[in-house]
């Protein structure tokens, strides 16, 4: 048997760091409500801390991991033992999170992720950082080599071409792999990455929730403004709205530059944000390999073997399309956001120059040419469709506009009826499909637009769907499925398509699951 390998002994102080952080708010809490000395005796509660110690050194040493010929074997446990076996072939990636304690004890937790829900697999914490290369190098060194390997199976392809390898030589030791940089985020780009994502405003709300959690906030309120500030504020907006016909151009003015002043505040917050999260952001391709590295305090490694990438989705917003940027994510089996957003993954690129994009779609998804795709358009009454569905929002809009604000909400009608036309006509226009010999892409958005790009041997299922709507003008819709899809969403989802063409594509999708030996 393989010889079984022991997490790094540093394990059993994280551990006991992961737990104390658990607990340390109540005991904080606790502390701080000692008053007398008929209360001290609460504060020997800290001990409860004890167990908790106890039960790291207990999982340090339960805790093994081998490598065997296909395989990853964990175990742990003394009273109740669990093992789990991971196929190399069926791990997706391997992610390496290091806080600024870990890269000082020169220690990485490692999180080992496969096809199956939202969670990792596995979270080994920690590893020494010459451990985390020997898995990496074992994981999809072997994993590799059983996909190139394997003669006797026959794989046959969408077009019908069937390869057998049953004959061939074994392969050879694969030549010293070069690395190269792909992509590297310069300052400048994480500033244009800030004011266009704008993530001040998570960290404004986190600071505002933190501040009056503490009782803080209430108190600089009730200083400043009065004990009954935040009702009698409420009481005069209302006055101003409902009886008195509006606001005042000066509180209008005031308004418009305190808008202006939170819009700049949480654009600031967001480009702090940006620079600690993303910090030294870079991917580099390593044979077939793809690592994307970042972070400033929590240093985020994250391995990603280009043939296990199920689709490719490149992203605009009006301010990526101002500046002449965009983002990319790409989807892989594993490595889904999970509770709490502890297992998120970032975008591939986060912001990448429009003129970029087609070098960076070349490596991480050959052949998949946006500009050379002969995009096809949906059903001429697609449009008429949308304003439609878009109709019954702005009927909602609007009730809930006169039951606020009386008869002069009727004068908002045909600004919510242009929206609705507006609307549809760009939905129709920027939504559309292509299909070309390897690649099925999906394009749509009004203002934040999106193409989606799925290799045809990753989709796993594809389906036609006519609601009573769509039999009536003749529309169906197809869902295609790949092994990366999360949520319960789908990679591919094209709607208000002429019947004919659904019924073609989906044959075509479905043909191309079926005959594709489908691997990891």
């Amino acid at each position: 048997m393989p010889s079984e390998h022991r997490l790094h002994p540093f394990s059993i102080l994280f551990s006991i760091l992961k737990q104390f952080g658990a607990l340390a708010v109540p005991m904080l809490l606790l502390i701080v409500g000692m008053g007398t000395d008929q209360d001290r005796w609460q504060g020997y509660a800290v001990v409860f801390i004890v167990p908790y110690a106890l039960f790291s050194v207990m999982r340090y040493v339960t805790f093994r991991y081998r490598y065997d010929d296909n395989e990853l074997v964990i175990r742990q446990g003394f009273i109740f033992r669990n093992q789990r076996h991971v196929p190399y072939d069926r791990i997706q990636n391997i992610d390496a999170i290091q806080n600024v304690l870990h890269r000082l004890l020169n220690v990485v937790e490692v999180r080992v992720q496969t096809g199956g829900g939202s969670e990792p697999e596995a979270t080994l914490s920690v590893l020494a950082i010459g451990d985390l290369e020997e898995m990496r190098r074992r994981v999809f060194g072997s994993a590799g080599v059983t996909a190139r390997g394997q003669g006797a199976v026959a794989v046959e392809r969408a077009d019908g071409e069937t390869a057998d390898d049953a004959n061939a030589p074994a392969p050879a030791a694969p030549p010293a792999r070069s690395s190269r940089t792909l992509l590297r985020l310069t300052p400048r780009d994480l500033v244009l990455y800030g004011i266009v994502e704008n993530r001040g405003l998570i960290v404004i709300a986190a600071a505002f929730g933190l501040a009056w959690e503490l009782a803080s906030m209430s108190n600089v309120v009730e200083r400043f403004l009065g004990e009954q500030a935040s009702r009698s504020a409420l009481r005069s907006a209302a006055r101003m709205i409902f009886v008195d016909g509006g606001p005042s151009i000066a509180a209008a003015a005031w308004l418009v530059v305190g808008l202006a002043a939170f819009l700049i505040v949480s654009r600031v917050f967001s480009i702090g944000w940006a620079m600690v999260r993303l910090h030294g952001f870079h991917v580099q391709h390593s044979g077939d390999d793809l690592r994307t590295e970042y972070g400033l305090l929590t240093r985020i490694v994250q391995t990603i073997p280009r043939r296990r990438i199920q689709t490719v989705t490149v992203r605009q917003t009006p301010l990526h399309r101002w500046w002449r940027l965009a983002s990319i994510r790409v989807s892989t089996a594993g490595g889904k956001e999970g509770e709490g957003g502890t297992g998120r993954r970032e975008w591939f690129a986060p912001v990448i120059r429009a003129d970029e994009v087609d070098g960076v779609l070349a490596v991480i998804a050959p052949g998949a040419d946006l500009a050379a795709f002969d995009w096809q358009p949906l059903h001429p009454r697609a449009a008429r469709r949308a304003f439609r569905r878009n109709l019954v929002v702005a009927g909602i809009l609007q009730v809930l506009a006169v039951a606020l604000l009386g008869r002069l909400a009727w004068l908002a009608a045909p600004v919510l009826v242009a929206w609705a036309l507006q609307t549809a006509r760009w939905f129709a226009a920027h939504t559309g499909w292509a299909t070309t010999p390897d690649h099925v892409a999906f394009r749509t958005g009004t203002i934040v637009r999106a193409v989606t790009v799925a290799p045809l041997v990753r989709i796993q299922s594809a389906s036609l769907n006519e609601s009573p709507f769509d039999r009536r003008t003749g529309m169906a819709r197809v869902y295609a499925d790949t092994a990366g899809s999360d949520g319960g969403g789908y990679a591919i989802n094209v709607p208000y398509l002429p019947r004919e063409v659904a019924s073609t594509l989906q044959q075509r999708l479905s043909a191309a699951a079926a005959n594709t030996a489908f691997q990891w």
